[in-house]
């Protein structure tokens, strides 16, 4: 999660990224920056040098296949490499793959259950193994091996089977049509080295990988830099740098005195706190790019005070979205209307926005049977109109943005405790368990719309299933029920953005949570970098770090 040291996995956006099912394209301009992007002309780039790239958090691990941390995912994109991938604009780019595969050039069979691959040839691993499809398949053979620690196997448990019928081609078959399969296959693993280890959750590779990305693995110590160099076989083209530090500092305020100080290149997801002092810095330059993490305060629908619809949209009419992304976010952000990011071909541009109102959400209280009390409170039947809010600590912004909403409605009549919550505790035990009244936090969406795992009622994650799902509200709804499982099995663009526009109207009508904003990243870059291009997909930052150095003097 973008922001808060962990990427939250679900099955939306599996592993991370997005999906377009033909290589659909983003809206246009959905990357545009708020700030002048880096080196908007042509700059003569001098080959080698060190960049310095600047992290608040230390991987755990550095196999992405293993960890939902988000720094392992970052240094990941930078050893490894996927079959394909995506690039700043959101479309899809072949990557170990020769290209996307389509309906069009007979990549993707009519009935979408077989997709094939078309690897490049003569690419080598680190220590000059040659990659085949062999790995491809060895891939997915670990995923799905329920002894293997993966973060997530979504997708990967519908293939059927996997058939290499030559060394550099992978022909994936599923057992149903799975739409986003695309977004599989981002990270491969070398068999060679992985195949005989018996425990590959314990594996020494975890910590010093070997991949066929463009930087190799050199050195890691421990609380303080990870050591990349440049791989000068990378099929791509030897990288501009000869050398990343993925650089460990684990405090802002120390992080903001380095990048003053001119000691790092580079640091992603700023504080919306320092965004003003790091446009302040004469060296840097400020690159706000808007990104595809979704914050949203959830109902629990097994609280009576929740199930009178009413009720909800008084309090969603009771939070002024606009003023907090103004106040508290520095305008780095947008109005949500729905669970669908503005940079998804599935997003419904002419959804309605609500607007704070308090009359409003004072009349729908009444008309729901409560009446104001003395002291400004609403109550009904002796109760008081009053419940927690449960969020995960470490993000100051949100903590901020708490505080705000609990003034906010407490002045339309509504009493709002703060519960600030352990990170750890929040996703693993308060949500899980759906051990709340009501709890803000964001997702990490991609551009695929497959939003069942969030909505559909046997994702509501209880002891029955294994606590499996995200549909933390409890939200049951017949026509949502349906509407989910058909977006997952329409393998027509069109027929499924009006699926999705459909579930858009849905949540707009009954308020199952109150979406709050998407995010915007904010990138604090020295202005003689140059090619650093801000991706706003799951992909991250670091997707083109080959192309990445420093300006000629």
């Amino acid at each position: 999660m973008a922001g808060e040291g962990r990427v939250v996995l679900q099955n939306r956006y599996s592993l991370l990224w997005c999906m377009m099912l033909i290589g659909m394209l983003l809206v246009s301009g959905c990357s545009s920056r708020s700030e002048t992007s880096p080196n908007p002309a042509k700059v003569e780039i001098k080959q080698g040098g060190q960049l310095v790239y600047g992290s608040l958090q230390e991987p755990d691990i550095l196999n992405p296949l293993l960890s939902d941390l988000l720094a392992t995912a970052e240094v990941g994109s930078l050893i490894f490499s996927g079959l394909i991938a995506t690039n700043d604009k959101g479309e899809w780019m072949p990557d170990l793959a020769v290209e996307v595969p389509t309906l069009q050039n007979g990549g993707v069979s009519q009935d979408g259950l077989t997709v094939t691959y078309k690897l490049r040839q003569g690419i080598m691993w680190h220590d000059g193994s040659p990659f085949t499809a062999d790995d491809v398949k060895f891939t997915w053979q670990a995923i799905v091996n329920s002894k293997i620690n993966v973060v997530s196997r979504d997708g990967y448990e519908k293939i059927k089977v996997i058939d290499t019928p030559d060394k550099y081609t992978v022909v994936v078959r599923f057992k149903e049509y799975y739409a986003a399969h695309l977004t599989l296959f981002s990270t491969i693993l070398p068999k060679h080295i992985l195949e005989a280890v018996d425990d590959i959750n314990k594996a020494p590779f975890n910590r010093s990988p070997i991949g066929t990305g463009p930087f190799k693995f050199k050195e890691w110590r421990l609380a303080e830099a990870i050591v990349l160099e440049a791989n000068t076989s990378y099929f791509r083209g030897k990288p501009n740098l000869d050398t990343i530090i993925y650089k460990v500092i684990p405090d802002s305020n120390i992080m903001l005195i380095q990048l003053k100080a001119g000691e790092v290149d580079i640091v992603s997801n700023v504080a919306f706190a320092q965004l003003d002092q790091v446009k302040d810095i004469s060296i840097m330059q400020a690159v706000t790019t808007p990104n595809m993490v979704w914050e949203h305060l959830d109902f629990n629908f097994d609280n009576p005070l929740f199930q009178d619809g009413r009720v909800r949209q008084a309090i969603a009419l009771g939070i002024d979205k606009q003023g907090l992304i103004a106040n508290v976010l520095k305008n780095a952000a947008s109005p949500a209307m729905g669970d669908q990011s503005p940079l998804s071909w599935a997003y419904n541009p002419v959804a309605k926005q609500e607007v704070r109102d308090v009359n409003a959400a004072r009349e729908l209280l009444v008309q729901a049977g409560w009446k104001l009390g003395d002291d400004g409170i609403f109550v009904k039947d002796g109760r008081k109109l009053g419940f927690s809010l449960n969020f995960p600590t470490g993000n100051r912004s949100r903590e901020i943005i708490a505080s705000v909403i609990g003034q906010q409605l407490k002045e339309v009549g509504i009493a709002v405790e703060l519960k600030p919550t352990d990170a750890k505790v929040f996703f693993s035990d308060i949500l899980k368990k759906r051990v709340f009244d009501t709890a803000m936090y964001a997702w990490v969406a991609g551009i695929d719309p497959d939003d069942l795992s969030l909505w559909h009622s046997k994702r509501i994650p209880n002891s029955n299933n294994g606590y499996e799902g995200q549909n933390y509200p409890g939200w049951r709804n017949t026509e949502i029920d349906a509407l989910t499982e058909q977006g997952t099995r329409t393998i027509d663009i069109e027929r499924r953005k009006q699926i999705y526009f459909r579930i858009q109207d849905i949540i707009i009508q009954e308020h199952p949570v109150v979406p709050l904003y998407f995010r915007s990243n904010i990138d604090a870059v020295k202005k003689n970098v140059v090619n650093y291009r801000a991706n706003p997909t799951p992909s991250g930052n670091l997707w083109n770090a080959w192309q990445w150095g420093f300006a000629a003097k």
